[in-house]
């Protein structure tokens, strides 16, 4: 069973004094452990499909790990989540990468604002 925890993300908050980053986040994240399908929206790319696992998420976007290669900025996403079997109501949302960087464990953390 999934935990979740909320993050305060205020968009006020004092700057981090370890890394000097002001906070710009405008929602609290939901920290999770679920699964995601992410499949790219770009015709090019039809066949690729990922399952990936979501880190945290908003009302506006998420936060996912993968090890797939072929993610890039701007990229459009056709991301469902929750997904899985024992899921019983997948929701399907239209996402641009904002965001991607190296994890330590050698995953790629990918950013996603949803569209509509």
């Amino acid at each position: 069973m999934a935990t979740a925890t909320y993050i305060d993300a205020n968009p006020v908050s004092s700057p981090d004094k370890s890394s000097g980053h002001k906070e710009t986040r405008r929602r609290p994240r939901l920290k999770v452990s679920l699964p995601l399908e992410v499949r790219p929206f770009d015709a090019r790319f039809a066949e690729i499909v990922d399952v990936g696992e979501v880190l945290d998420f908003t009302r506006d976007g998420l936060y996912f790990a993968t090890c797939m290669p072929h993610y890039f900025m701007g990229m459009r996403l056709l991301v469902t989540f929750p997904f899985g079997e024992k899921i019983s109501a997948h929701k399907k949302f239209l996402g641009s990468i904002v965001r991607m960087e190296n994890r330590p464990e050698g995953t790629v953390g990918v950013a996603v604002r949803f569209l509509l």
